[in-house]
């Protein structure tokens, strides 16, 4: 009698189960449905993601190499994937369309295009050799105070930078008539650790023509 009923509550245990499946299933199978759709919208995001990267390099090394025979399209083709992109293609670009510009001898657009990728880049190491680069190229020609304000953030977070910022710093105070500020920063510059012999040797050699000349 005992195993009866047993088997009966069994069943009934069974018959229950089996019906909550039957009256969830389409939730079980809506999860499933959705787990395969993210699945594959990731893989054709990835998928994706790959094709434009493969297309915007293909852009690049077609834009490289127009830039010896033909500057015009170059520059266009490097404007659209700067435009059309953020990563290292981009960053690439931005400094071949600066460097394109600076053989033209126009060192306006060319700083214009650093300038871009500094702002672009928003701070980080490429942000800042921009920054850097766009002062070089207009170290003769920019005002001192616009130089300065770009020279003077990388002398302050006292980083890669800092040296070549403070020597680039000094020219331009002798260019704005401040001889003795640029004596004094090129004293401070010399007395930094670390300073490679080709920066020392630059440096020593602008101090001592300061001095003579003084």
């Amino acid at each position: 009698m005992t195993d009866i009923i047993r088997d009966i509550d069994e069943e009934m245990r069974r018959d229950a189960f089996l019906s909550r499946v039957r009256r969830y299933a389409w939730v079980f199978l809506l999860v499933v449905v959705v787990v395969l759709v993210i699945v594959a919208a990731g893989y054709f995001w990835q998928n994706r993601q790959a094709s434009m990267r493969s297309a915007q390099a293909s852009e690049l090394s077609s834009a490289l190499t127009l830039a010896d025979t033909d500057a015009e399209a170059a520059r266009a083709q490097l404007e659209a994937l700067i435009a059309g992109s953020s990563g290292g293609n981009a960053i690439v670009a931005g400094f071949e369309l600066a460097e394109i510009a600076a053989r033209a001898g126009d060192t306006e657009s060319a700083a214009a295009a650093l300038e871009a990728l500094a702002e672009a880049r928003g701070g980080d190491a490429y942000a800042r050799t921009a920054s850097l680069f766009s002062a070089y190229t207009e170290l003769d020609t920019a005002e001192p105070a616009s130089l300065l304000a770009r020279l003077d953030p990388l002398i302050a977070e006292n980083a890669s930078f800092t040296a070549l910022a403070m020597e680039l710093k000094a020219q331009v105070l002798i260019r704005a008539g401040d001889q003795a500020g640029a004596l004094a920063l090129l004293d401070q510059l010399l007395a930094r650790d670390g300073l490679t012999r080709d920066v020392a040797g630059r440096v020593q050699a602008l101090r001592d023509s300061l001095s003579a000349g003084g």
